[in-house]
């Protein structure tokens, strides 16, 4: 069994609209019965779904790394995602399948239990975790997708891959030691004028960046959500009709992830750029979903550019030349 999925369901412009596999753990109760617990995972996020495949043993590999493999002359990692997510299943690996995802410049394979099937719907019935598991430094789960008869939990991947592979994690940039970027007291001074909306529906990827463009200068809000962004931006408007000033007092750029309950980046992007007084604010979109038809569905859209994770190191420099204007 392998199964390709990555070439035909692509994030469409400004729909609103995702695909996501559905798949399964069988958790293993304490009298020896199990039940079932659903999760997902963004189709654009796949790459293929295999039979477990033979795994090779690595060095000093991470607790819940089982070996390494080789798939199409890459060698992949696979990660027991019920150790992980400290779910106990049984033993019998052989009924179980593999999901192969690549985002993030990376590729990784993920040990479920089963596979079960494709739901194609709108970002708005996406629900955003509660505050009290937001709150949770250690939680995994970005968004909640309601079924007839269950709950489908929408995983973080990024910050599961961070905490595999602490090295490759975007937690190991630091602005301040980067000798690209200028961080003196006149640079400093510009960037604390200025004010970025960060909009990201994984509190850990939210912290990286907020602290990133903190550390350089900038003052930073976040939303959780594309429809909280929105609803932020629509404020900001009515306070400067309201008290005659302008949007600058408020905001000057936005950072957007792609994929979000609620309303999807690419949908807030093609949102603002509705709204007269952000027909011209410079947005990027910071995203693991950064394919180059992504990128032009973006930029069609009206983003001014665009930044594929993990390449936060870009981000500052980024912001500078878009709302600074520097080196224009």
């Amino acid at each position: 069994m392998s199964t390709e999925l990555k070439t035909s369901i692509l994030t469409e412009s400004g729909t609103n609209e995702l695909e996501i596999i559905e798949f399964r753990l069988e958790k293993l109760l304490p009298d020896g019965s199990t039940k079932v617990c659903y999760y997902g995972i963004n189709v654009a996020k796949v790459r293929e779904v295999i039979r477990v495949p033979e795994t090779t043993d690595y060095p000093n590999a991470q607790p819940n790394v089982l070996g390494v493999f080789s798939l199409r002359g890459k060698l992949i990692p696979l990660v027991d995602l019920a150790s992980w997510l400290g779910v106990p299943t049984t033993s019998n690996i052989d009924e179980k399948v593999v999901i192969v995802t690549d985002f993030n410049k990376m590729s990784n394979g993920f040990l479920v239990d089963s596979v079960s099937r494709i739901h194609r719907i709108s970002w708005e019935e996406v629900e955003s975790p509660s505050q009290f598991l937001e709150a949770s430094d250690q939680d995994c789960v970005v968004a909640v997708v309601r079924q007839e008869t269950n709950l489908i939990m929408i995983l973080d991947f990024e910050k599961i891959i961070a905490d595999i592979n602490p090295e490759l994690s975007m937690e190991k940039y630091d602005v301040t030691k980067d000798k690209s970027v200028v961080i003196d007291d006149a640079m400093v001074a510009r960037r604390e004028a200025k004010t970025i909306l960060v909009v990201d529906d994984s509190a850990f990827i939210r912290r990286l960046i907020e602290n990133t463009l903190r550390s350089a200068g900038y003052n930073v809000i976040t939303a959780k959500d594309g429809q909280e962004g929105l609803d932020n931006m629509i404020e900001f408007v009515r306070l400067c009709t309201e008290e005659q000033l302008p949007i600058t007092e408020f905001v000057d750029g936005v950072v957007s992830d792609v994929e979000m309950p609620k309303m999807d980046g690419l949908h807030l992007v093609k949102r603002l750029r509705e709204i007269g007084e952000y027909k011209d604010i410079p947005i990027v979109m910071f995203s693991s979903l950064m394919s180059e038809d992504n990128r032009r569905k973006a930029l069609d859209l009206g983003a001014n550019d665009t930044i594929t994770k993990p390449e936060i190191g870009r981000m500052v420099g980024l912001m500078d030349s878009l709302v600074l204007k520097e080196g224009k």
